[in-house]
């Protein structure tokens, strides 16, 4: 027993010796004898320079550097037009091949499958920008007689060529979900700089929200995972506005979007809850004097009509919870108020798209909208047509 204790001790010492804690890349370049090569690290804000090393006369280099926290973006560079992007995994021995003139486009990479996949990729996205800059060059060239005849079909073979190429990425990042390389793929652009794969667009966003989603269970405090998520997070936040614009700009006759939100006690109200009444869903604030002053106005009408089945929800656009307490104690309002306290980034305005305060929405009894910022007389007039 002693002594296979000792020979499972000698294994464990063994294999702890073995952990690698460094990354190296080396290689090889052509016809650049005593020429100086940089490793940068690319951050998401800045390049790093890590090291700097000088080509020996027989072609070869080599950097040695601690461990990588996880898989990174390396610029190997011969000059700032001449540069090599790798993919490197925390202890990779990455070798590379290339010669002077074609430092940057024919080398070979050995030991990286993520730098291959690196590699791969800006071969496609430098195709792709030749057949658009060429497309584009042939539709400028021409006489300005003939540009509106040709400017469909031009149009429509970049697009051919675009959608070959984003259907090529598509499969390439389902293909390795769990690869910062399909993060890469996602964020390469064209040569104006835009970016060809459109997070605004539904399958497209389905490739965001996958990666975004696989590389967060591996590298979860990941500035580039966080990126991910923020593009995925804007693009349906900026869908989320663009129809809630539509709903607003077609609001008549609509139902209203339900919210709920607590009044003063806590408790959540939901505009919901008062369906089978006329509603004035209003937004105010106690800071701003002219919702102050509309309050004053809506005072004798919620008087005359509240017996009725007219009720008002009133969404405040506050901060402190004890001045919105004051305020109403003051104002002596006796309709429903809520507030979620945070001030102009109210979620309740948000989603109604209120720009400026005070704003209102009328529901009817089903919670359709029937008026929007109806306020004095044109108030009045409204509720005695549908009361």
């Amino acid at each position: 027993m002693r002594q296979i204790l000792v020979f499972l001790l000698a294994l464990m010492i063994i294999a702890g010796c073995s952990v690698k804690e460094s990354f190296n890349l080396k290689g090889h370049v052509e016809d650049a004898p005593g020429e100086q090569l940089f490793l940068y690290r690319m951050d998401l804000d800045a390049e790093v320079l890590l090291d700097s090393t000088v080509i020996k006369s027989n072609g070869t280099f080599k950097f040695k550097q601690p461990r990588l926290s996880e898989p990174s973006f390396l610029k190997l560079s011969l000059t700032p037009s001449k540069f090599i992007t790798l993919l490197a995994d925390s202890t990779e021995t990455i070798e590379i091949s290339t010669n002077k003139d074609s430092f940057a486009s024919g080398y070979s990479v050995r030991n990286s499958i993520g730098s291959k996949h690196i590699q791969l990729l800006n071969q496609n996205i430098i195709a792709l920008r030749k057949q658009v800059d060429s497309l584009m060059t042939l539709y400028n060239s021409l006489p300005d007689e003939e540009k509106a005849g040709k400017l469909e079909p031009i149009s429509n073979e970049i697009i051919r060529h675009i959608d070959k190429y984003k259907a090529g990425v598509g499969s390439f990042v389902m293909d390795n979900p769990r690869s910062f390389a399909s993060y890469y793929a996602l964020l390469l652009t064209l040569s104006d700089e835009s970016m060809v794969m459109n997070v605004l667009d539904k399958q497209d966003q389905v490739y965001f929200s996958t990666i975004a989603t696989s590389l967060n269970l591996l590298y979860p405090e990941s500035q580039r995972v966080r990126q991910l998520y923020d593009i995925v997070l804007s693009a349906k936040t900026e869908q989320r506005r663009a129809q809630i614009l539509d709903f607003i700009n077609n609001s008549e006759g609509s139902p209203s979007p339900e919210i709920s939100a607590p009044d003063l006690s806590g408790a959540n109200i939901a505009l919901a809850s008062l369906r089978g009444k006329v509603v004035l869903l209003s937004f105010s604030a106690s800071w701003d004097q002219a919702s102050v002053n509309e309050n004053k106005k809506l005072l004798p009408t919620y008087s005359r009509y509240s017996s009725k089945g007219f009720e008002v929800y009133q969404v405040c656009l506050e901060r402190s919870r004890v001045l919105w307490e004051n305020s109403l104690i003051q104002q002596g309002i006796p309709w429903i108020s809520v507030s979620e306290l945070q001030y102009t980034n109210s979620y309740a305005a948000r989603i109604y798209n209120v720009q400026k305060i005070p704003a209102n929405y009328l529901l009817d009894r089903e919670g359709n909208i029937v008026g929007k910022d109806l306020f004095g007389s044109l108030l009045e007039e409204k509720l005695k047509e549908i009361l």
